[in-house]
């Protein structure tokens, strides 16, 4: 199941769909990261949001990929 949404992920910012631009790229990364924090904050461990968490944090870390960002500057980026 993780693999699919892994793919899907991919295929929504693949070039097949349509070019994305780095501004466009960075713009949904920065929101996904965001999200990420704020549920984080707000869930208090609950096992109800895990499954959300893990999605925005494997999108967020495809857009860090597409991005060219080091998994070092990656999880600073998610955990500040």
């Amino acid at each position: 199941m993780r693999s699919l949404q892994s793919r899907e992920i991919i295929e929504s910012i693949s070039i097949k769909e349509k070019p994305r631009s780095v501004q466009e790229i960075l713009a949904r990364y920065n929101q996904r990261r965001e999200q990420y924090k704020n549920l984080r904050r707000e869930s208090n461990g609950s096992a109800d949001s895990r499954e959300q968490l893990a999605m925005l944090y494997a999108e967020s870390k495809v857009l860090a990929w597409a991005l060219g960002k080091s998994e070092k500057v990656f999880i600073k980026d998610i955990t500040c």
